[in-house]
């Protein structure tokens, strides 16, 4: 695991950076420049792209993960294995395509109502779909040859530039929120042909696959593996993206506005979680195929505690400013409706991020069939809870149907884990971790917060967030809750002195 922690680090810049750039593009520019309605337009046709992606590649990321194992060979360029992977999702595409366009006027009646103004830019989420697609499969390839910093790049920092400099450029009025959409949408474009030629420059790119190594009905097996696990893709990204979707047909692109930027404040804190996962992937899918279970517990246990510690101090610095954050937020009086929608979503995912990689080890044993059965079943509750809730409660309802949604399909995840594994996440370590979180949060309870000024609040949240990190990091090294954090800190320690003495 130690490893995956300095590897994490590393993607984490890249991470953080794009944090900033996505803080500033969602809490700044698309507040001022986009109007409410505007900014659901926007989002929803990303987000959606993102669901439909999630079956029309028909599993090509997943494959990768399982079987590239299979095809590493650096004199044959990986046996052509990147060739497989671009052609084999234009089967799901083709689909994805014309059912889109079958459906079309179902899907424009369910916005006529109450959002219509997404109904001229629903034909976008087709582009999106498709680049989206290619983006993951790319990613995924490169992530199995041991490359994660640059696509890692081009995803958190290349498109949110992008979106930044394109939502910029229309508040300045250099064209149209017609234009807006059309260039973003050739932003992801981009960012496939970036790819491309990143790993052609790697001296990976080959498109000639070596059908020969598909022995022993392997191919049967990486379509059938493929094909079952998208069925959890698509349910994963219906827990967590048909929310915002029935909130816009149900109450409005006003109130999903608010939702999607509650949303993201939220989903801050999952940055740590997404860094460990990338490079715990692979890790877990080779020790899952030596039958080294013993490696996979202790990526199990490590993963839990780091993504609790990390996610853990991000949820406190968020929630102990939340008042400020939303101050300073133009538009604030309407942005800050979804106070509530931050804690509720931020807990839950934190709570998730507390169970470890073991989505991940269902999704890479023997026993992946089921977590594909237990994304239908949480889709079904995702949508049942909203259809209950949204109703009653507005956005607020939309939160606490995701989070529901969220809690019991990362407890069924632990339930499953055990049952097939007879292992756990939590360790002793963890109530340590909790222990140092609770510590940190009384803290911030006698800490001032300054209110006035744009200067004297972002001072306050500064200033503040300093002194909790500063707690934070001190108990957990003195309290020696993670072996990982402690090895890091003395490993750029002695660097720092080194450094120093040249």
């Amino acid at each position: 695991m130690g490893i995956v922690i300095r590897q994490s680090l590393k993607a984490s810049v890249g991470s953080y950076i794009g944090v900033g750039i996505g803080i500033i593009n969602q809490l700044y520019v698309s507040l001022k420049f986009l109007s409410t309605d505007q900014l659901a337009i926007s989002r929803l046709l990303l987000e959606n792209s993102l669901l439909f992606a999630a079956f029309a590649h028909l599993g090509a990321p997943f494959i990768t993960d399982r079987f590239f194992g299979y095809f590493r060979d650096d004199k044959t360029k990986n046996s052509g294995f990147l060739g497989f992977l671009l052609a084999f999702p234009l089967i799901g595409i083709s689909l994805f395509s014309a059912a889109y366009f079958i459906f079309e006027q179902p899907i424009q009646d369910y916005f006529a109502e109450k959002s219509a103004g997404l109904i001229p830019y629903h034909v976008l989420v087709v582009p999106l779909t498709i680049f989206w697609i290619y983006i993951s499969v790319l990613e995924s390839y490169c992530r199995n040859n041991a490359r994660i910093a640059i696509p890692t790049f081009i995803r958190e920092v290349y498109l949110k530039l992008a979106n930044v400099l394109v939502i910029l450029l229309f508040g300045l009025g250099w064209y149209n929120f017609d234009w807006m959409l059309y260039l973003m949408v050739a932003a992801y474009g981009l960012a496939v042909v970036i790819l491309l030629v990143y790993i052609y420059q790697l001296g990976k790119f080959s498109l000639r696959f070596d059908v020969g190594r598909l022995k022993e009905g392997m191919f049967r097996q990486m379509v059938y593996f493929g094909l079952f696990v998208v069925m959890g893709g698509v349910g994963t990204q219906v827990v967590y993206f048909i929310d915002r979707t029935m909130l816009s047909g149900g109450e409005g692109l006003t109130n999903a506005a608010i939702f999607i930027i509650a949303t993201y404040i939220a989903g801050i804190i999952e940055i740590p979680r997404k860094t460990i996962t990338q490079i715990s992937t692979p890790l877990v899918s080779n020790s899952l195929r030596e039958g080294d279970m013993a490696h996979v517990q202790e990526l199990y246990h490590k993963s839990s505690l780091n993504q609790l510690l990390a996610g853990g101090v991000v949820f406190l610095l968020i929630w102990t400013n939340i008042d400020g954050i939303f101050s300073i937020l133009p538009k604030a009086d309407i942005y800050r409706q979804g106070k509530m929608v931050v804690f509720l979503l931020a807990s839950a995912k934190l709570f998730e991020m507390a169970t470890g990689v073991n989505g991940e080890i269902i999704n890479y044993s023997k026993h992946f069939r089921y977590a594909t059965y237990l994304m239908i079943l949480m889709a079904c509750l995702a949508i049942g809870a909203n259809w209950y809730f949204i109703p009653r409660y507005g956005i607020d309802g939309a939160a606490f149907a995701t989070t529901l949604t969220t809690l019991v399909f990362a407890l069924s995840k632990v339930g499953l884990v055990w049952v097939f594994f007879r292992i756990l996440p939590f360790t002793v370590a963890g109530i340590k971790a909790v222990a140092v979180l609770g510590l940190v949060y009384a803290v911030s309870l006698i800490l001032p917060e300054w209110n006035g000024s744009l200067w004297l609040v972002l001072l306050s949240i500064a200033l503040r967030s300093l002194i909790l990190v500063s707690v934070f990091a001190g108990l957990v090294l003195w309290l020696r809750v993670s072996e990982d954090v402690n090895g890091l800190a003395g490993s750029l320690w002695r660097r720092t002195r080194a450094f120093r003495q040249r």
